[in-house]
């Protein structure tokens, strides 16, 4: 492997979402994005998340890491990831991944 793996997902594109602010909707109060268990991933409503070595959640969307990586060779066998993490940002219509990330 020899890289981490938060390097690789800079390299691919993802954002960190850490720290971000998410709104999950039907009048619930926001909170911050927080780390979760390391080497997990996950998708939701056309969005990714990896949470890398450290549990830092990185999202991006799904169209794209799967059209310009080999998801599945370079970062899920690579990295030995498991499936099931909480997907930031996922539920608020693609308004965050669309609108804000590529933005900032």
């Amino acid at each position: 492997m020899g890289s981490k793996l938060s390097h690789k997902l800079l390299d691919l594109g993802f954002f960190s979402a850490l720290g971000t602010s998410e709104y999950p909707g039907m009048k619930a109060p926001a909170f911050y994005v927080q780390r979760g268990k390391s080497n997990t991933y996950d998708m939701n409503n056309g969005v990714m998340v990896v949470y890398d070595e450290t549990g830092a959640p990185w999202i991006i969307q799904t169209e794209k890491a799967m059209r310009d990586s080999d998801w599945d060779g370079e970062i899920i066998q690579a990295y030995n990831l498991q499936r099931g993490a909480y997907v930031p940002h996922s539920n608020d219509g693609g308004l965050f991944i669309r609108e804000v990330v590529p933005n900032l």
